[in-house]
């Protein structure tokens, strides 16, 4: 039996912090869409994040905040094990101040962190 050094059992025993992705790219193609799920994929794993999944509004204008695939974000960040969402820049979600508030407001309500990419 090989034996187990403290920091390789701390790994092991180490809890991922589960994250989900949001994109709301108002007129990229599918190509871009891709990439930018690339990026937040390496970003995850640089950052020790692992990312479940990434949701997408496509075509969504900035200042709507009834959005399909925010509905079923909001949904998965209500699960225990979720730690937070990540979005490439704060104008994924919006970039309108007054829209930008009620949804910092209903992703607050689930106790998820908000991990913008390009601060990190």
């Amino acid at each position: 039996m090989m034996a187990v050094t403290d920091d390789e059992l701390l790994q092991l025993l180490a809890v991922p912090r589960v994250v989900y992705g949001y994109l709301r790219p108002e007129t990229s193609g599918a190509l871009e869409i891709a990439a930018w799920h690339k990026d937040m994929a390496h970003f995850c794993g640089e950052a020790g994040y692992q990312l479940a999944g990434v949701f997408t509004d496509r075509g969504v204008p900035h200042d709507c905040v009834k959005r399909a695939g925010l509905s079923g974000l909001l949904d998965v960040l209500e699960l225990p094990e979720t730690y937070g969402l990540v979005v490439p820049s704060i104008e994924h979600l919006s970039r309108d101040d007054t829209t930008l508030k009620i949804l910092g407001l209903l992703i607050s309500n689930t106790k998820a962190h908000i991990i913008v990419m390009d601060r990190a």
